[in-house]
């Protein structure tokens, strides 16, 4: 009955912000997204890095839709702190201001001061949110089951919506699980120059609340003050790049939202990142895969990067492979030479997954966010530097990431690693 009455609820929105659509798609999209309730602004952020399910134009509208709430207040902020740590939560805190330094649909941030002296960023689940994402997962299952009767595409592209939004709201309503997204990115680039991940108070965190490590810093939102300050930005750009070659493809296991909001130049000049509720994941074979291509393109050998998109399974086996390797020269000569102001790495990955999409390949969800990343990070990258080309940091990574990864010595490794899990699996063995 509650999602009849909430899908009653959608439509009478639809139908009384309609006229809008005429004079701006832009503002029809936003205030329907930001009307229909929390889930559905966070399911309008997750919509802009699947341009597969959306289209191109939808998702550029999504992908600069700001999510903001109104905060909840501070005796509901005292009330989840008090039940969640079991005590009076003033005894974990010397300071904490109930004024929020961010508010969004799923959680909203506060500043903090530890009883040892820590300065912390407390992240808070909103109150019956989860009740909330249920319900709109309900009424999404029940605009399936309609549509199906009379339009079966339509409900299938519902479908696809109803499922993204219930793989998200899995990680986004569980703080320990962005908590283990942050330890792992941290773990994984402690030693990396000029890109700062904050700690994790394991102590301090649940599954309603993270607290993690304050960074002092200027959003690289603010243009401005990041543009007075005196501090190396050709060096910036150049290690924002590096991070997310090495997130990418040294790890497999990147930040799926580096926006401007959520990169923080920091005093000493490194890159502070926070908010690891979107991660990417890229399998081993697909990150080999997809590094050899950006090697290919690298060294202008377009046969390789067609026998490569046909080896990994990124156009059927059938293709010919002199035609698509004419593709990738078509693509490839205007991007490797060429300024990121320009011609931009995300453009080259774009074309290479439209590329795939006209051979009627389905395109992998991990390469939209991916494409989604480099976009991002080229933007700012080129904000700090206009003549920064990306190639220019990708060549010496790629050059030695290929020595320990696509070498002979790395496939012997990988070979032993491979009949070790088949012994393991056949004779059962624990540890191996």
């Amino acid at each position: 009955m509650i999602s009849i009455i909430n899908l009653l609820r959608l439509i009478f929105l639809i139908v009384i912000l309609f006229p809008l659509y005429f004079f701006s798609k832009k503002r029809f999209i936003f205030y329907f997204f930001y009307n229909a309730g929390p889930s559905f602004i966070k399911l309008g952020q997750m919509l802009a890095t699947r341009p597969d399910l959306i289209g191109n134009d939808i998702s550029n509208i999504l992908s600069r839709f700001q999510d903001k709430m109104k905060p909840f207040n501070s005796k509901k902020v005292k009330k989840i702190l008090d039940s969640e740590y079991g005590c009076d939560f003033s005894k974990k805190f010397k300071k904490f201001d109930y004024h929020p330094v961010a508010s969004a649909s799923i959680a909203q941030v506060h500043k903090a001061i530890s009883s040892d002296n820590k300065e912390m960023a407390i992240k808070i689940i909103r109150p019956n949110i989860r009740k909330i994402v249920k319900r709109d997962i309900k009424t999404l299952r029940l605009l399936v089951i309609l549509t199906n009767i009379v339009a079966k595409p339509i409900a299938s592209f519902f479908q696809d919506i109803l499922d993204l939004l219930k793989e998200t709201s899995k990680s986004e309503l569980d703080l320990t699980i962005e908590a283990t997204n942050c330890s792992l990115l941290k773990s994984n680039l402690k030693n990396l120059k000029g890109f700062y991940v904050p700690s994790v108070f394991w102590d301090l965190t649940t599954k309603n609340i993270l607290a993690i490590e304050w960074l002092n810093g200027i959003a690289f939102s603010n243009k401005e003050l990041i543009k007075k300050s005196a501090l190396n930005k050709d060096e910036i750009a150049k290690n924002l790049v590096i991070s997310y070659f090495h997130q990418v493809y040294k790890y497999g296991f990147f930040h799926g939202d580096m926006h401007p909001g959520n990169l923080f130049l920091l005093e000493n000049g490194d890159i502070g990142v926070v908010d690891f509720g979107i991660m990417g994941i890229i399998d081993n074979n697909t990150r080999i895969a997809i590094a050899k291509i950006v090697i290919g393109f690298i060294n202008k050998d377009y046969d390789k990067i067609a026998q490569l998109h046909i080896s990994s399974g990124l156009v059927p086996p059938n293709v010919n492979a002199q035609k698509l390797a004419l593709s990738c020269r078509k693509i490839g000569e205007t991007v490797v030479d060429s300024k990121v102001k320009d011609i931009p790495l995300a453009q080259l990955l774009q074309n290479l997954i439209s590329m795939t999409q006209d051979y009627k390949m389905s395109t992998k969800p991990e390469l939209l966010l991916l494409q989604k990343t480099i976009l991002l990070v080229e933007g700012i990258g080129t904000t700090l530097n206009p003549d920064l080309n990306i190639w220019d940091h990708a060549k010496p990574f790629m050059k030695e990431w290929s020595k320990s990864n696509l070498g002979f010595d790395a496939k012997i490794v990988e070979l032993i690693a491979e009949i070790a899990n088949i012994v393991k699996k056949h004779y059962n063995i624990k540890n191996i």
